[in-house]
Parts: C-alpha cells; structure tokens; sequence
C-alpha cells in the first residue's frame, strides 16, 4: 500500500508538472504571438509611411515637371515670334526644335513618357 501511495504521489507530481509545463508554454506562445504581431504591425506602419513618402516624392516631381512644360511652352512661343520676325524681316528662317505635343499638363506627360519608352530609356510596368 505504501509503494502504491508513494507511486500516486509520484504520478500526481508528475501531473502537476505537466499542467505547470502546459500553463507555461500556453503563456510562451502568447508572448511569442503578441511579438510577432507587434513587429508585423511596425513593418507594416514602416512600409506605409515609405509609401507616402514616395507618393510626395512623386507629387513634388510633378509639380516641378509642370513648371518646367510651362516655362517650355513660354520658350517656344518666344522662339515662334522671333522667328516669325526673322521671316519678316526676310532672313532665313531656322529651324525650329522639336515640339512637345499636347494642349494639357497629362497630354504632355503622357507623349513625353511614350517617347522615352520608346527610346529605351524607361520601363512600362
């Protein structure tokens, strides 16, 4: 009787640990998961705010492109009467540079985008 009481006293220690053990590991993983997503959630607010940056970027490039097509546009219209005045004035008239084509911001971009794709110069996606 004394070794089958000394064996559940055993078997009930046995039991404890395992329950001690389980509780432990249950705790190990939640900690282990709540990392995870902690570190999750900062790669994704990392990404995000990469993001927005490349989206001002974008948008300042932009801006600038626009003021570039329209001092382009200034040029060539003083280009044009110069050289409607040399024309006048009966000299030869020189040639006149390329012309961007497009009477809006997006029509300009987009013919300006197509000519460098088509020299190689940028992907299409």
């Amino acid at each position: 009787m004394k070794t089958e009481l000394a064996y559940d006293a055993v078997f009930q220690a046995l039991v404890d640990i395992k329950k001690n053990l389980d509780e432990k590991i249950n705790l190990l993983d939640e900690q282990i998961r709540r990392a995870q997503l902690e570190c999750l959630e900062n790669a994704f607010q990392q990404q995000k705010e990469a993001l927005a940056e490349s989206l001002d970027g974008i948008d300042q490039q932009l801006i600038t492109l626009s003021v570039y097509i329209e001092e382009y546009q200034h040029l060539r219209g003083s280009l044009r009467n110069l050289n409607e005045k040399i024309a006048e004035l009966e000299g030869k008239s020189p040639v006149m540079p390329e012309t961007i084509a497009g009477d809006s911001l997006v029509e300009v971009l987009a013919g300006r985008l197509d000519y460098l794709k088509s020299q190689g110069k940028i992907r299409d996606w």
